[in-house]
């Protein structure tokens, strides 16, 4: 860490002290270039500037005669001279140039008001050393074993974020055979031997630095640094002490402080405190009086923790297996995974309860909303709706008081079934597996290992017989299946013919498919008059004309023979057009080996070539 981190920015060494010190050779290389610059004439005040046509503006404080006339000047009937309105403006930052107090902090500079610029007559000579002077400044130089800068400090116009408010007065900076740096002002004093010796005062701080020993004093503050071993400090509400090499650091204020020890550590926020022995040992109080207290503690090596709050009147422990949890309602102990315990506290706030689980061997309970007992083998169960016994050879449930009931018996699987619903008036009793019927509202159904009926009231009936033959009825239609082979049926107006796996007939008021596979295959649109059918190596092709109610229809005989006709012609072809003819309106055709010859009129759907 670092001294200037524990330094308020008022009380930082200068920057331009540190430049000087760390930066002589540039120093001396700039200077020779601002000797230059500084033998040119400068303007006068009152003066135009060389290279320049205009007036210099009057001297501060002073009213130009001829802007005043023209603004007391009334605009004359047709003048272009508009008279003054008030324009919406958008209001700038009182003062564009302050700089914010986080920022001069990070930059770190001593004075944001620079000196103005020195005034008066150039004055400079070069024997036993340079030296120039201009009012208030004076410039000495003398390489490589002397350089001065003075100036006069000017007064401070508000005080600064410590409020003093600095005097005026000389400011002078010199150095001398680039070790030595030395500064007199009225806020600022520097000594610098660099790089061992250090002495700077800022305003009521000061600090001595010689080698790896530091110290700094100031109103209500002091630190003092043994760098790299020990590094101490105080504040007025606090303060802070680092040994590295002794695992060693705190830091503390009025909001809060840090103690670190090797592997103990201290943290206090306010009036929440945080200790310990890391890994071995955690414990923590918020120190709150009001109601909210809470303190936990934590020992990982022994399994342990414990936690209280005042706010729910709890407590909560672990140690090993061992798990307790308490408040005004209910008390907790367990002891993992075997044991679980809750007993209720009806006297302070509270209700009759207890409940007892030993894994996998037993669990007895009551509370006010039921009671639960249960081993390997039984379950009882009863809540003020619901009354339920669970045995691997018995069964008996009741819900809603009484208006509903379950019962079965037999070995393990249910022999016996039997299920009632009061408020549907549905019931259901079965033997299995002999036997199984219910009824309801909605319907009943009758069920035996040879026959089956199923009825759902004004909508459907279904009948199954062994060994797989479903015939159903409905208002729709009917339907007949013989599993897995016929199904047939209608509903509506379609129906199906199933024979599988060699006759599939879907017929829709559409269209229409039959497969008798594998010889025949139709299918059909009713509304575009499609049809597409396959009987062994014959083909039948039909489709609306186009433009037209007529119909355009193809029969082949593979590989022989194909025919077709249309509204404006027909064709007929051997061998797929070895030889064949066609006529469509006007046009006339003959192929010969495949090849088209016409032999009048031209085809309507080739455009004829353009002249």
């Amino acid at each position: 860490m670092r001294l200037r981190a524990h330094l308020p920015r008022t009380t930082r060494i200068p920057r331009i002290s540190t430049r000087l010190a760390f930066a002589l050779p540039v120093l001396v290389t700039l200077a020779l270039p601002s000797l230059a610059h500084a033998q040119r004439p400068q303007p006068q005040q009152g003066q135009p500037a060389r290279g320049r046509g205009r007036p210099a503006p009057p001297p501060p404080g002073t009213v130009d005669p001829k802007a005043q006339d023209d603004e007391d000047e009334d605009p004359q009937p047709g003048s272009k001279k508009a008279p003054n309105r008030a324009e919406p403006q958008a209001q700038g930052a009182a003062d564009p140039l302050a700089v914010p107090e986080e920022i001069k902090d990070r930059i770190g500079t001593d004075s944001m008001e620079p000196a103005p610029a020195p005034v008066g007559r150039l004055s400079r000579s070069f024997f036993p050393v340079y030296e120039e002077e201009r009012g208030d400044y004076r410039f000495r130089f003398l390489p490589p074993f002397y350089l001065e800068h003075k100036r006069l400090a000017p007064a401070a116009t508000a005080p600064d974020p410590a409020g003093v408010v600095a005097p005026s007065g000389p400011d002078r900076e010199s150095l001398f055979a680039l070790l030595y740096y030395q500064r007199r002002s009225p806020r600022h004093d520097a000594d610098i031997i660099f790089p061992f010796a250090w002495h700077v005062r800022d305003d009521d701080s000061r600090t001595f630095v010689l080698g790896p020993l530091a110290h700094r004093e100031a109103a209500n503050e002091h630190d003092n640094w043994i760098a790299p071993l020990a590094f101490t400090g105080a504040r007025k509400d606090g303060g802070y002490f680092h040994f590295p090499l002794l695992l060693t650091s705190s830091h503390w204020g009025k909001d809060g402080a840090f103690t670190l020890i090797g592997p103990y550590f201290r943290d206090r926020t306010g009036t929440d405190v945080d200790r310990g022995v890391a890994p071995f040992f955690f414990q923590g109080d918020n120190g709150n009086t009001e109601g909210g207290h809470k303190t936990y503690t934590l020992i990982p090596p022994l399994a342990f923790y414990h936690r209280e709050r005042e706010a729910d009147e709890s407590t909560f422990t672990v140690a090993g297996p061992v798990i307790t949890h308490e408040d005004p309602k209910r008390f907790v102990f367990d002891i993992a995974p075997f044991y679980f315990s809750i007993r209720g506290k009806p006297d302070t706030g509270g209700v009759k309860e207890s409940h007892t689980t030993i894994v996998p061997l037993f669990h007895s309970g009551y509370s006010p909303s039921g009671t639960l007992f249960a081993f390997p083998g039984y379950l009882h169960r009863t809540t003020p709706l619901v009354d339920t016994t669970v045995t691997p050879f018995y069964v008996h449930a009741t819900t809603r008081k009484g208006r509903t009931s379950l019962t079965t018996a037999g070995p393990i699987v249910p022999l016996y079934y039997s299920y009632d619903d009061k408020d549907t008036g549905f019931a259901a009793r079965g033997f299995f597996p002999f036997y199984y019927g219910d009824q309801g509202n909605e319907g009943r159904s009758f069920w035996t290992p040879l026959f089956a009926r199923f009825e759902h009231y004004g909508e459907s009936r279904t009948y199954w017989t062994f060994p797989n033959v479903t015939v159903q009825k409905s208002w729709k239609g009917w339907e007949t299946d013989f599993h897995p082979i016929v199904y047939l049926g209608r509903s509506e107006h379609s129906s199906h013919l199933v024979v599988a796996p060699f006759l599939w007939d879907f017929a829709t008021p559409k269209s229409r498919a039959t497969v008798a596979f594998p010889f025949f295959w139709r299918f059909a649109d009713t509304k575009t008059q499609e049809i597409t059918q396959v009987t062994g190596n014959t083909v039948y092709i039909q489709k609306k004309a186009s433009g037209t109610t007529g119909l355009d229809w193809q029969f082949h005989f593979v590989p022989l023979f194909s025919y077709g006709e249309n509204p404006a012609g027909y064709f007929w072809n051997f061998l797929f057009g070895l030889a064949g003819y066609k006529r469509q309106g006007t046009l006339s055709q003959v192929k010969a080996l495949w090849l088209p010859i016409t032999l009048s009129g031209s085809d309507p759907r080739v455009a004829p070539t353009p002249q």
